[in-house]
């Protein structure tokens, strides 16, 4: 199971993703094992979020509020499988109101790991500044989940979804165990209300055969409470 236990200080798991397993050949096809992790072919993947301190801050209209909300991403694959590609979607129209106001990252495309440094700027948006680390240092051997690589992008500024992409480069295997930050203006007084889907594409090294989990974090309606 995944737990509390080695998150950063003020973080707490707000969801864990039950995957469904779609696979061509339906006598193959493996079934869930628990809330954490799936079975696939006999190798587990674990995908989970969890969410730091939300922070609020003044927004730019008459009766809006900001909200700085730290997120960890995480997808834990077998050894003996790759994660093609992974995507976390944020959907805030169960709060009427709410649109994303930044994220962070926003992009990071290169195949050297990439530091970030995301701050709140002026107005209510995020300052990044970014330090690249050079090859000779990966993400699998830092404990920094500020270290960002191979590829990451992002869309939803100004609209009620966030959308975050994280892929492979040619030469690297997608693991994902990184800091997000979204920043959500809203209607004061009011709580954010979010849907969120995390999604992974696992290929069983050696068999060359794509398959694809879904899962969605929340209660039985899909949804948890961000702020």
């Amino acid at each position: 199971m995944l737990t509390a236990t080695g998150l950063p200080a003020g973080y707490e798991l707000i969801g864990l993703v039950t995957p469904v397993v779609d696979e061509d050949e339906l006598d193959r096809a493996p079934a869930p094992v628990g809330e954490t992790t799936v079975t696939l072919l006999r190798r587990e993947t674990r995908i989970g979020l969890a969410r730091g301190a939300v922070r609020r801050v003044p927004g730019t209209e008459p009766g809006r509020t900001g909200y700085d909300i730290p997120l960890i991403c995480v997808v834990q694959t077998h050894p003996e499988t790759d994660v093609r590609w992974s995507r976390l979607v944020i959907d805030l129209s169960p709060s009427p109101g709410a649109v994303v106001a930044d994220m962070s990252p926003t992009l990071v495309d290169g195949e050297s790991p990439v530091e970030l440094e995301t701050t709140l700027g002026a107005g209510l948006s995020f300052s990044v500044a970014a330090s690249a680390l050079g090859a000779q240092l990966s993400p699998q051997v830092t404990r920094r989940t500020t270290v960002y690589c191979p590829r990451i992008t992002s869309s939803g500024v100004g609209f009620t979804t966030a959308y975050w992409d994280f892929r492979t480069s040619d030469r690297a295997f997608l693991h994902v165990n990184e800091e997000l930050r979204l920043l959500v203006s809203a209607p004061a007084n009011t709580p954010v209300q979010a849907a969120v889907t995390l999604r992974a594409r696992v290929v069983p090294k050696g068999l060359g055969r794509m398959l694809r989990l879904t899962g969605k974090l929340g209660g039985v309606e899909a949804r948890c409470r961000l702020a």
